[in-house]
């Protein structure tokens, strides 16, 4: 039986253990780590809790400091390195999982402490020198032992090789993957990210600085403009050195200078020489009182000894990155998790650097699809967004590809990732990473775009119809048909014919509309509509004695065959006859059940469900003298982008009769029942919100109010005006539209009365008009 700690392993280790200690070892940063962005607020808070713990140092030798979890896995072959130069890297690598906030900001507290100890000890060994008391002399002498252990213990910010190169015979601790890249000499090594910067930087201070007399502090306007965050930083914990360097001279939060310890303080005091090697004895304490150094010089040793043996970390390292994901999401309970796009990208790299490694040619393009991917989360600051825009990607994208998709965790989304990319060959890895970023381009910019648009992907004289309809699905939250989409998408991709006539996803795009609008119709709300998707997708289907396949991504060649428009419309066809039937309709025939059915149903009851509806019902049909007509003419078409729009607004979808209120000025009672003024007849369209007032209003002042409306003398000119060739600006086609709206005031005021009889024949009109249009997209 396999142990746990055979899958990890977990110990408390001082900083000098974690970072100092491991002479060969690199910390490498995931391209899913987010970068670097610890502020000078971070730092204070940091050196507060050091101050606090030093000083219960004084008193017990329990004070120890714990700043949580750096969670690691083992990379023995440098599989996740990318860029990888060969024979270059540290001999262990340890990957990053969680903690490289914290880490990349020890280091940095470090590097300051090496450059501050190498500030002091010429100062030191010029009171040596001048010294001559015997006794001051040996601890002096001692003291300059242990500041030189100390330097030496806070260089170990870079990994020494062999390599002949005078500065790049050095590896910095901590890269970061796609930005780094660890080389021995100057044309592999790559140190770009600000970490890795100011390691390398600092390093070839020390290296310049041992050919000159005097040491100098370290130049931050060296460092690259992207480094702001650390150039602040590094800033910040000089100060906090100035204040440890004065006795631990810090300020409170409410602004209180907190008492200042003195040398005398620390004389014989156990605690430090048990705890962190480092007596002070009188002697010293004398030597400063006469010299301020050495009270500098033995605050900075002692703070240097306190960060590296009693500030310990929980390291955990796990054989495996699986599992180092999970114990991340159990032991992440205040930070951001990674979300499963994070966590694939290792993955990826993996691939991309077996294809480099080959000599693949394109390899360069799997990075720049990667990259594209990624590109797409990395300016979304808030966390819940960014995870519920990869889970919306991840379940489309895995519907799509494997036909079915559980991802309710963060678990699953990884899982599904990883595992369906893993599954496939070499050779379909890349077809893999193209269709994720398909995937992501659909839903990125047009499904999840502020205004939903289909520019390029459906032909241009069916660009108006095709918005509503991705309108409409968006605003329902349609979101298990946008693994149909992608699929017809990479179709149309892959046969030239995306934005043209050809386009299999502008035909699936309306047939998944109108089967939507017309299957919701019968309930007013989905009424286990997702199921008809997931059984195209994992089960498939039998139309007429032929059976398709489940429609999946997976081992497909995207052909006509395996994803059919003329398939997809039947079966449509089919799971809606049986969904009519199924209500128990008397009527004869599919359109009669339909008809029944829907024009029984208080529809209006949730107007968000019923503005395409509303659309389909106006259009192409006109009142004249013989009563209704369906009719092409311009001024009847009303699935346009701007009608959608009109109605999307607030109280603009009203009631004939609004119900709660009088039935003063009201013929039939029955209209006040929820179940007839609910029904689709009773809808009233105010474009302007000036029609209706709501509650108490009476028929003839209703009836008034659009009548006035229908005399407008521009509704003579629409005709005219929408026939000409000219381009028509925004505005004027906002307020044709609004016209267009008004016009079907008609509709109502063709009644003498509005009554039930009314309603119910203006709901069968409205439907049958509705279903005439919607499923001729269904054929």
């Amino acid at each position: 039986m396999q142990k746990s700690l055979d899958i990890f392993k977990a110990e408390p280790q001082s900083v000098y253990h974690v970072l100092c200690d491991r002479n060969n070892t690199g910390f490498y940063m995931p391209a899913y780590q987010r970068p670097y962005s610890w502020e000078e607020a971070h730092i204070k808070d940091l050196f507060s809790n050091f101050d606090n713990v030093f000083r219960n140092l004084l008193e017990s030798s329990d004070a120890i400091i714990f700043l949580g979890t750096i969670l690691t896995v083992d990379d023995v072959g440098a599989k996740t390195i990318y860029p990888l130069v060969k024979r270059h890297t540290p001999n262990n690598i340890k990957l990053i999982i969680d903690g490289q906030q914290r880490l990349s900001t020890l280091m940095l507290v470090i590097v300051c402490l090496n450059e501050r100890l190498r500030l002091l000890i010429p100062e030191l060994k010029k009171i040596i020198e001048k010294e001559k008391d015997e006794a001051t002399l040996n601890a002096l002498e001692e003291l300059r032992e242990i500041v030189l252990q100390s330097i030496l213990d806070t260089s170990n910010f870079v990994i020494e090789t062999q390599a002949e190169h005078a500065v790049f015979k050095y590896l910095p601790k901590i890269i970061r993957s796609q930005v780094d890249c660890w080389g021995k000499d100057n044309n592999k090594a790559v140190y770009e990210s600000p970490i890795s910067e100011l390691l390398i930087r600092y390093q070839r201070h020390l290296l310049d600085s041992e050919s000159s007399a005097v040491f100098k502090e370290f130049n931050l306007s060296l460092l690259n403009d992207s480094s702001r965050r650390v150039i602040h930083n590094v800033k910040e914990i000089r100060r906090q050195l100035d204040c440890i360097q004065k006795g631990f001279q810090f300020k409170s939060v409410d602004g209180e200078v907190e008492e200042i310890i003195n040398v005398k303080d620390l004389v014989n005091v156990k605690t430090l020489d048990d705890c962190l090697d480092f007596p002070i004895d009188e002697a010293l304490q004398q030597v400063s009182e006469v010299n301020d150094k050495v009270s500098d010089i033995i605050f900075i040793t002692l703070f240097a000894k306190f960060l590296l043996h009693r500030v310990c970390l929980t390291y955990v390292e796990v054989n495996n990155e699986s599992y180092a994901f999970d114990m991340f999401e159990a032991l992440n309970t205040t930070g951001e998790p990674l979300t499963a796009i994070e966590t694939f990208v290792p993955k990826v790299i993996e691939h991309i650097g077996s294809k480099r490694k080959d000599r693949e040619p394109d390899a360069d393009d799997a990075m720049n699809t990667l990259i594209s991917i990624t590109d797409r989360f990395e300016n979304i600051i808030k966390s819940k967004e960014k995870n519920d825009k990869t889970k919306a990607l991840i379940l489309a994208f895995i519907r799509a590809y494997e036909g079915k998709a559980k991802v309710t965790s963060l678990r699953d989304q990884r899982n599904a990732m990883i595992n369906s990319y893993e599954q496939c060959f070499h050779a379909n890895k890349d077809e893999y990473l193209n269709q994720l970023a398909k995937a992501a381009s659909f839903l990125f910019d047009h499904w999840q775009a502020s205004e939903p648009d289909l520019t390029g992907l459906v032909p241009p004289h069916e660009l108006d119809v095709a918005k509503v309809c991705l309108c409409y699905l968006v605003d329902i939250k349609h979101d298990i048909v946008q693994s149909l989409f992608i699929q017809f998408i990479l179709q149309d991709e892959k046969y030239g014919v995306e934005g043209k006539e050809r386009s299999s996803f502008s035909q699936v795009l309306k047939a998944v509309t109108g089967f939507s609008v017309l299957w919701r119709a019968m309930s007013g709300g989905a009424d286990g509509i997702d199921s008809v998707y997931k059984k195209l997708h994992e089960r498939g289907f039998d139309v007429g004695g032929v059976y398709s396949k489940p429609y999946k991504l997976k081992n497909s060649s995207l052909s006509s065959e395996e994803f059919n428009v003329d398939a997809i419309k039947a079966f449509f066809r089919q799971e809606l006859e049986s969904k009519i039937i199924g209500k128990g309709s008397p009527k004869d025939g599919v359109f009669d059940k339909w008809l029944d059915i829907c024009s029984k149903q208080p529809l209006l009851k949730n107007s968000k469900n019923i503005k395409l509806l509303v659309l389909a019902g106006f259009h192409g049909i006109k009142l004249d003298e013989e009563g209704f007509l369906r009719t092409e003419d311009v001024s009847a078409q009303f699935i346009t982008p701007m009608m959608w729009a009109l109605i999307s607004r607030k109280d603009c979808l009203k009631k004939v009769y609004s119900g709660g209120g009088s039935l003063t000025g009201w013929s039939d009672a029955n209209i006040s029942n929820p179940e007839e003024f609910n029904k689709l007849g009773n809808i009233l369209v105010d474009a302007r919100d000036n029609i209706s007032t709501g509650v108490n209003q009476t028929w003839y002042n209703l009836k008034q109010n659009m009548l006035e409306a229908l005399a407008n003398d521009s509704l003579l000119g629409i005709d005219e005006i929408l026939s000409t060739q000219s381009e028509v600006s925004i505005e004027a086609v906002r307020n044709i539209s609004i016209l267009l709206l008004e016009s079907k005031y008609a509709e109502i005021t063709y009644a003498d009365e509005w009554d039930k009889k009314a309603i119910d024949e203006r709901t069968k009109l409205l439907l049958k008009n509705a279903w005439e249009n919607l499923n001729e997209w269904l054929n």
